[in-house]
């Protein structure tokens, strides 16, 4: 059998290099003995590009490019296929995993100077992909047709109508219609899964190849080709496999930890991952109150937002197109930007660390302020931190240019900068970062004037979910449907029989197997209440539990209002208190103003609190069914099962998280005693 296999190999090695290429790549490739933890970025990089394609793939099977149906099918590879809802978190956390590799791994090069000669092709390659992700990551932002895809893509798109002349026609090229549409979904959808990849495949293939071609650098800088044996092989290098494939390994596992973590017990990630206003279906007449892009983005619609509306002179859609991609074009120029004599910020004099460490804490307000709302400070911020970005690449040459290094070692070492560098610029980056922050960190909560009552959903607790659904069918879905839950799916995940189902909680002719929907028109309720009822199947995952939970304790008495209600978390609400009967009506009491943090407002002028005419609420008149206390457990089983209804298979992916993570904390003790046997002789 082995003969067999041996003679099997030479013959395909006469016809294609597989050996050689194996030898050249991994086996004596001779890689720097001195990496360190930033030097696992690039093998996971690799790691979750293989994971986007393969779960890309699966998801492509089931999902749906068109404008009436894309919405539908991501529901359905969520509810209906098997395991869909993992490979979807799959999919989408591995595309903010992708960035948040990437970011750290070009970090990586600013620190070791790995972008200058001879690796100015291995930097360029690496930029092109890091562009070509973005593209491949906006056409796929868009392919879920949710609310904040829509006008995410209708604002990124109108930019191109900034250029002069030819802007309108470009906008529209891409359009493929005069509005975001369907054609627009379809050919995202094309490029997203077909041209992109290919591209970018080809750039991490060339990437790879010139990276192999000069050597890999050290955290040192220094350049291993130039200390050699009698026999060719640098003294300060190592093969590539075993030695650090086994070693990779013990890095991937612990990025595996964070990872499925991330996909098993929190995959939205409070909104960075799956933003709360995507589980809204698309809807080019209702505009989303805060349009931001998810957070890999942020930075440059920071810059862009505080340029468009900026403050004083500052104020050009044009300006701010261009300041955008110049952000990401002078990338390209940074291996001629660097003129010091030595590459790594180890012998690097301390304006060019400081300088390193204000631009990555520039860098990441400038993410943070992308996901806010504007307001003066956060654009002053905002523009400051574009101007520190740009001033880390202009002034470059500069400073690299005059200020003093150290001497660089002949052979690598093992020790890098002391403790009182790393923690005091981990201490100065996060200072930098905090305070500017917390300067303009106020705001209103998620629930308006109201401060949030805080909700945790319990699926064990079947009881509850039982009387949610009863409370949901028996008041919600007189007006209200849940299109993308099925009965069937329902009496099995809260334990309700067949027959139970369909005579207490199925008030039509519809089949268990069938979608919840209405028997009432959607022309007719439209025509009844000027818009037909919005679809409550992600009401909670759109909103989040704790304003569902609030928003229904906080009906009050309004003659003003066609419904004779109001409600003090979504004001001005059209909807009727449906739960009236076993509440009752509240009305308001008049006390001192809470903000949205719970916090006594003051007069500044007066020192005394100010009145809120509906500070608190109490049951007047009109009594209800249940005591406050009886509505409030109402309110609470009622939510439960909203929650349960945004995401069904919730508690069975908790479940499986529990057993991936046991396995990955076994698999991480066979990988770091494998990696210490091989790198026990290593000196």
């Amino acid at each position: 059998m082995t003969n067999w296999l041996v003679c099997f190999l030479a013959w395909i090695d006469k016809r294609l290099p597989v050996t050689r290429a194996w030898d050249t790549h991994m086996a004596k490739y001779y890689a720097p003995k001195n990496f360190n933890f930033w030097y696992f970025f690039g093998v996971l990089s690799l790691l979750v590009l293989v994971n986007q394609l393969l779960t890309g793939i699966w998801l492509t099977m089931h999902y749906n490019p068109t404008a009436e149906g894309a919405f539908a099918s991501v529901e359905y590879i969520m509810r209906d296929v098997p395991y869909g809802d993992i490979l979807r978190y799959m999919h989408s956390t591995g595309a903010s995993a992708f960035f948040a590799v990437v970011y750290l791994h070009m970090f990586r090069g600013l620190m070791y100077g790995s972008y200058k000669k001879p690796r100015e092709l291995v930097w360029i390659f690496g930029v092109f992909i890091y562009v070509c992700l973005m593209a491949e990551a906006f056409m796929g932002y868009v392919l879920p047709w949710g609310q904040m895809s829509y006008w995410g893509a209708q604002v990124i798109v109108n930019l191109f109508g900034a250029i002069p002349v030819v802007g309108e026609d470009i906008v529209q090229w891409i359009r493929g219609d005069y509005l975001i549409s369907g054609a627009t979904l379809n050919r995202f959808f094309a490029l997203h899964v077909v041209a992109l990849p290919i591209v970018l495949l080809a750039l991490v293939v060339l990437h790879i190849l010139a990276l192999h071609e000069v050597g890999s650098l050290n955290p040192d800088g220094i350049e291993i080709k130039e200390n050699k044996d009698e026999n060719g092989v640098p003294l300060d290098g190592i093969p590539f496999h075993p030695y650090y494939t086994v070693h990779d390994l013990v890095g991937v596992t612990v990025f595996l930890f964070v990872f499925c973590g991330v996909i098993f017990f929190a995959p939205e990630l409070n909104g960075f991952f799956l933003e709360h206003a995507n589980f809204e279906e698309a809807n080019g007449l209702k505009t989303p109150d805060l349009i931001a892009p998810v957070w890999y983005f942020t930075p440059f619609y920071a810059m862009l937002r505080a340029i468009n509306f900026g403050i004083g002179p500052i104020d050009s859609k044009l300006l701010g197109f261009i300041v955008m991609a110049a952000a990401i074009l002078i990338l390209f120029l940074l291996p001629w930007l660097d003129r010091s004599p030595v590459k790594s910020m180890r012998f690097k004099g301390t304006f060019s660390r400081v300088a390193l460490i204000v631009f990555a804490a520039s860098f990441v307000i400038l993410g943070y302020l992308g996901l806010k709302p504007p307001s003066t400070g956060r654009t002053l911020l905002a523009q400051l931190c574009t101007l520190l970005y740009f001033a880390y690449f202009i002034g470059m040459p500069f400073w690299t240019k005059r200020e003093k290094t150290l001497p660089v070692p002949d052979r690598v070492q093992k020790k890098g900068l002391g403790p009182l560098w790393v923690w005091g610029g981990v201490g100065l980056f996060a200072f930098l970062v905090i305070v500017p922050l917390s300067a303009v960190a106020a705001g209103g909560g998620a629930c308006g004037d109201v401060k949030c009552e805080h909700f945790d959903a319990d699926f064990e607790d079947k009881a509850s979910l039982q009387r949610g659904a009863k409370y949901f069918v028996n008041y919600c879905m007189g007006c209200h449907s849940a299109n993308f839950s099925r009965y069937e799916r329902v009496a099995n995940d809260l334990e309700i029989s067949v027959d139970d189902m369909l005579e207490n909680l199925v008030f039509s002719d519809q089949k268990i197997g069938e979608l919840m929907t209405i028997s009432m028109a959607p022309e007719r309720s439209k025509a009844w209440f000027g818009a037909a009822p919005p679809d409550l199947t992600l009401v909670a995952r759109s909103r989040g539990a704790d304003w569902f939970y609030t928003y229904m304790l906080n009906f009050y008495a309004d003659d003003k209002r066609p419904t004779g209600v109001n409600n003090r978390v979504f004001k001005n609400v059209g909807m009727p208190h449906v739960m009236m009967e076993l509440q009752g009506l509240a009305e308001c009491v008049e006390g001192p103003k809470k903000d949205s943090h719970g916090k006594v407002v003051m007069d500044k002028e007066k020192g005394e609190p100010e009145l809120d005419k509906c500070a608190t609420l109490t049951i007047g008149q009109v009594q209800g069914e249940y005591d406050a206390q009886q509505y409030e457990k109402a309110i609470h089983d009622l939510t439960n099962f909203m929650v349960y209804l945004g995401e069904p298979g919730a508690a069975s992916r908790v479940r499986t998280g529990y057993f991936v993570m046991m396995f990955l904390a076994v698999f991480l003790v066979f990988a770091w005693l494998l990696n210490r046997e091989y790198w026990k002789d290593v000196h």
